[in-house]
């Protein structure tokens, strides 16, 4: 089974572990637009206001531990730009290179996120 995560901040790379538990077998790729994954945005208000002084202390984990523990694929800096429901693939791009790939699945969980 391969498994397709779009979105891998609280939501996403939760759904990502749970799913590793799940099925130690599954093929699962977690794409993320942003840098990190992760990381605890229930504090942001506490950042933003000057509680917390360091952005990098809201960080859970990283990329390279996360993908050690869960054994999960994890793309950062990419961006999913189409769903092909019929065919059961993805267009993806690479934000940093501009390279636009395709991806097949069986199951794909939405979790993007938002922007203020």
């Amino acid at each position: 089974m391969k498994l397709l995560i779009i979105g891998g901040v609280a939501g996403g790379a939760t759904a990502a572990a749970r799913a590793r538990r799940l099925n130690e077998d599954a093929e699962i790729i977690l794409f993320e637009r942003g840098e990190y994954i992760s990381f605890a945005n229930c504090g942001l208000p506490y950042y933003i206001g000057g509680v917390i002084k360091e952005r990098q202390s809201l960080l859970v984990t990283t990329v390279a531990d996360f993908k050690r523990r869960y054994a999960i694929d994890i793309r950062v800096f990419t961006e999913v730009t189409t769903i092909d429901r019929a065919n059961r693939e993805v267009s993806v791009k690479n934000l940093k290179t501009g390279e636009i790939s395709r991806e097949s699945y069986d199951k794909i969980i939405m979790s993007p996120g938002a922007e203020p």
